[in-house]
């Protein structure tokens, strides 16, 4: 085949081309850079820090801290951070500050990210990872027939679901006498140097990492101060076992003020981006309306119930002021009043009610057919916010009346019903913050609590062991409320930026 001369120099320029392999596009590289960032200003239990503007702020931030005990008597106490949260407990408040706006302030953090990120994994990944940051380790057993008697003297029910006193980081001993109590692992002692390092990522604590990670290089007009403030009162998240006389009373916790924090630190994560990933977001910022970034917002709204009587209904309309703006879900965690039985959770607990019903009211319309009583509605609820299972085994969740009278787990294992929490979806099933939730008008959102406590009931087995505590005391009320909140960055004619912080 011949070919002529224009052919033959258009094959040779097509070859030339193909076997080119130089390259002619900018690189296209991100680079991750980790740094050590130390307070800028602390105080016993408060640490405030700067984030550099540099780069996206990147979820998997760590919060690195020890605990120690304030002195040798704290450390004689054999404390330990408790087996179902670990440190996370430790976290009273958050807040992230972008100059004077308030983008979160969010009290009992440890106990959202406790119920949004520790218990929203499953079991191998809570034990099996995260307890290397966070301290948890509660594991669980059935007991057998032998179990059963050295459970309690005698009284331990056999197929009877109980915390598990060799796997778990806390030997809780015999669970009538105390006898036998002590620490298996990471125990806080006077010397910080040989205690655990604990890691809080910065996304189980923030709503506004949940999603996504925050471009902090827009905000180069504004210092971002991040405030991370500890629980003082160490008896409502550390365990100590030489308080272990359960006849006489003593719950197997620390005093107030019994465990301090040192090496306070964050190791940050700044993730750098091209140059033209970070200018396609700065030119967002310059056309009309600017650059509009969405996120969740967390905050914690507090509620009492008065105590009740035995056996007779109590109604509580809860009001939520969550006025002209978008929710995404309600979550409720309440508390009766501190007792023996408490050991295992201790002030990190959700107290179930054996009879109770829910139902909300949004924008003036009642949102079920008929309150829900059922522990496997509530349940469902849960899951359908989590976005899956919350996993939990079901004693810890259920108790209502059936399974108290199956000594499933009975009360005297600290487990039943410890973890029962509330929740209403209200997510319309976009895949979107902004617009993936429900608006609220000038109405509040109204909580038609129904609670009918019980005394302590005891079982008609052989024994009469208790198999349902009291109820009828005062019940404590954290709703923890998700909106969406938006962030507006324009750049001025002057060069300078603006920002502002709003609801949707």
């Amino acid at each position: 085949m011949n070919y002529g001369d224009n052919d033959t120099g258009m094959m040779s320029s097509t070859l030339q081309n193909l076997t080119d392999y130089k390259m002619t596009d900018m690189e296209n590289v991100m680079e991750v850079r980790s740094e050590r960032v130390f307070p800028i200003n602390s105080s016993t239990y408060k640490h405030i820090f700067r984030l550099d503007t540099a780069g996206f702020l990147d979820k998997s931030t760590m919060l690195t801290f020890k605990c120690k005990a304030k002195d040798a008597t704290a450390s004689a106490k054999g404390l330990r951070a408790n087996t179902f949260n670990g440190v996370l407990g430790a976290i009273k408040r958050v807040q992230l500050h972008f100059g004077d706006y308030e983008i979160q302030n969010l009290s009992e953090a440890g106990k959202w990210a406790t119920l949004n990120h520790l218990y929203k994994v499953k079991p191998d990944v809570q034990n099996k990872k995260l307890s290397h940051y966070l301290g948890n380790q509660l594991h669980y057993t059935v007991l057998d027939s032998e179990d059963a008697v050295n459970f309690t003297g005698g009284e331990g029910i056999t197929g009877a679901i109980v915390p598990d006193n060799t796997r778990s980081g806390i030997n809780y001993g015999n669970f009538s006498t105390g006898v036998g109590a002590a620490i298996n692992s990471q125990a806080i002692t006077a010397d910080a140097d040989g205690n655990h390092l604990h890691a809080v990522p910065l996304g189980m604590l923030l709503g506004a990492l949940d999603r996504r990670d925050l471009p902090l290089f827009l905000f180069t007009d504004y210092k971002v101060f991040l405030e991370i403030e500890f629980e003082a009162d160490s008896s409502k998240w550390v365990n100590a076992a030489s308080n272990n006389n359960y006849a006489g009373g003593e719950q197997l916790k620390a005093a107030s003020g019994d465990v301090l924090f040192e090496s306070v630190e964050l190791c940050v994560d700044y993730l750098i981006f091209p140059s033209k990933v970070q200018e396609d977001y700065r030119v967002k910022t310059q056309q009309e309306g600017g650059l509009t970034l969405d996120f969740m917002n967390i905050f914690n709204i507090e509620k009492t119930l008065l105590g009740g009587s035995a056996n007779v209904e109590q109604r509580e309309d809860f009001r939520l002021n969550v006025l002209d703006q978008e929710v995404h879900y309600i979550q409720m965690v309440k508390q009766l009043p501190e007792g023996t039985n408490d050991r295992v959770l201790l002030s990190q607990r959700s107290d179930g009610i054996s009879v109770n019903t829910l139902q909300y009211n949004i924008n003036g319309v009642d949102t079920f057919p008929t309150p829900q009583h059922s522990p496997l509605q509530h349940y469902n609820q849960v899951s359908y916010v989590l976005g899956n299972d919350l996993q939990v085994i079901k004693p810890l969740y259920c108790k209502d009346v059936n399974t108290e009278y199956s000594m499933l787990s009975p009360p005297i294992g600290n487990l039943l019903g410890k973890y029962n929490i509330l929740a209403l979806d209200l997510t319309n099933g976009e895949p979107s913050i902004r617009g993936g939730g429900k608006m609220i008008g000038n109405y509040p959102i109204i909580v038609k609590y129904m609670r009918k406590p019980h005394a302590q009931i005891t079982s008609n087995i052989a024994s009469n062991p208790v198999c349902g505590l009291t109820e009828v005391g005062t019940l404590d009320v954290n709703f923890f409320c998700a909106t969406t909140r938006l962030v507006n960055v324009r750049t001025l004619p002057s060069g300078g930026m603006s920002v502002v912080v709003s609801n949707a």
